[in-house]
């Protein structure tokens, strides 16, 4: 009996110890947490306290010429708000300006409507081969939209072609003002040209179709038709803003050369049914058209010269039409890989793949070589690579592709639309692009 007791005494003080235990480690761990955040507070507070001036002034003390910058006519709004650690980091960065990301990025991470704008199938090379602030400033400017000059200056600054079109006699308004933006998106587009709308629609927001056949108007023939197949969208030395080249014929109005005695524009014929029209007058480039009833481009067209060809009058020599046009609606997967390769490299230098200029390079039913290369292979590329033709690798005829079997030419190792690689190689040119061949 007394064991028992003395059990039970021996287990209540046991207990009773363990209770007190508990509280006391509860307490330490009150504590415990009571000291971190106590720390943790003060050290926020302490940071806060050694900063000598609240941002941006604190940044200005230094960057004196920012402040006065403050005071531009535009100015960006996280800048204007002193949110300078928005876009810098206050330390230390891996980037020029000690910015917290790349540029596009930064920029892109607020302007949402222009991200969303860059998943059109045509962007501005200005904006797929520099970046943001190679046309705006990041901070403020006395242009609108923070552009780096005014807008005409800057459009210009690189589309120096155009400078002389304001020198002929016709020009259009908003061209000759330097309202570049009220024609083109300066950032991406869907339609040709970065154009805003469709040609005949942006044609008519300042002037209704005035076409005439002598007496008779074909405004309801050509209502859906793009006015820049026979109109050039910047100047011309014709009035109407005709051209820059076209058809003699045409250009003098003189239509019945090539139609019917036109009475109204539903009865708007040719003399002669398709190529046959053409080759009334181009009888010696009978012997450069290779068009054979098989010939994918053209057999089911009614005038297989006007698939590549404007009758009328076009932006471009020979007559042709704009290959982003032509070209582009079958060969879709050959644009959407060209543009991936844009996207990918800094280093397109090709101008025909850089402006779309396929014709450059290809001329569908004039010539019977693969893939209706202008030339062979080699002779094609030097044309305009002439430097570095003069420095290549071994190649020609005698020189064989181990891969293969055939020639080496340019393109055994540089692709003209879906290159990898810088210089439009098809591996990097260090090692990879070696050992396709030079097996180690």
């Amino acid at each position: 009996m007394y064991r028992e007791k003395n059990k039970n005494e021996k287990l209540k003080i046991i207990n009773n110890g363990n209770d007190r235990g508990i509280i006391i480690c509860k307490l330490q761990y009150a504590v415990c947490l009571f000291i971190i955040s106590f720390i943790l507070t003060w050290g926020a507070a302490d940071a806060q306290v050694k900063l000598k001036t609240a941002v941006p002034d604190l940044c200005f003390e230094c960057h004196k010429e920012l402040k006065n910058a403050q005071s531009d006519p535009v100015v960006h709004f996280l800048f204007k708000d002193g949110k300078c650690v928005s876009c810098h980091d206050a330390h230390v960065s891996k980037r020029k300006g000690l910015l917290i990301d790349k540029v596009d990025s930064i920029c892109l991470g607020c302007h949402d409507s222009i991200r969303n704008r860059l998943e059109n199938a045509i962007v501005h090379g200005a904006l797929r081969d520099y970046s943001c602030t190679e046309c705006h400033s990041a901070h403020s400017s006395k242009n609108r939209a923070l552009l780096t000059k005014e807008e005409k200056g800057l459009c210009l600054n690189c589309h120096e072609d155009l400078n002389r079109q304001l020198e002929k006699p016709y020009v259009c308004r908003p061209f000759k003002d330097g309202e570049c933006s009220s024609c083109h998106n300066s950032h991406a587009s869907p339609v040709n040209s970065l154009l805003v709308y469709q040609p005949n629609k942006l044609c008519k927001k300042c002037h209704e179709p005035r076409c005439r056949a002598g007496q008779v108007s074909l405004a309801s023939a050509v209502e859906g038709s793009d006015c820049t197949s026979c109109h050039s969208g910047h100047s011309s030395i014709d009035k109407g803003l005709l051209g820059p080249f076209g058809h003699k014929v045409f250009l003098e109005k003189n239509c019945e050369e090539c139609h019917n005695p036109i009475k109204s524009p539903r009865d708007i014929t040719t003399k002669l049914k398709g190529a046959d029209l053409c080759f009334k007058c181009h009888k010696r480039n009978m012997s450069k058209f290779e068009y054979v009833d098989n010939d994918i481009h053209v057999k089911d067209a009614k005038n297989p010269c006007t698939v590549c060809h404007d009758e009328h009058a076009s932006n471009q020599k020979n007559l042709t039409r704009k290959e982003s046009d032509v070209c582009a609606k079958c060969h879709e997967s050959t644009e959407r890989r060209t543009s991936a390769m844009e996207g990918a490299l800094k280093s397109v230098g090709c101008e025909p793949i850089k402006n779309r200029k396929c014709f450059e390079c290809h001329i569908p039913s004039h010539s019977s070589r693969p893939l209706n290369y202008r030339a062979d292979e080699i002779p094609l590329c030097a044309r305009c690579h002439a430097a570095q033709h003069k420095i290549t690798h071994p190649v020609g005829i005698d020189i064989k592709d181990p891969r293969n079997g055939r020639p080496l030419t340019c393109n055994s190792c540089h692709s003209m639309h879906s290159a990898s690689a810088d210089f439009m190689l098809t591996h990097d040119r260090k090692r990879a692009l070696c050992i396709q061949c030079h097996k180690m």
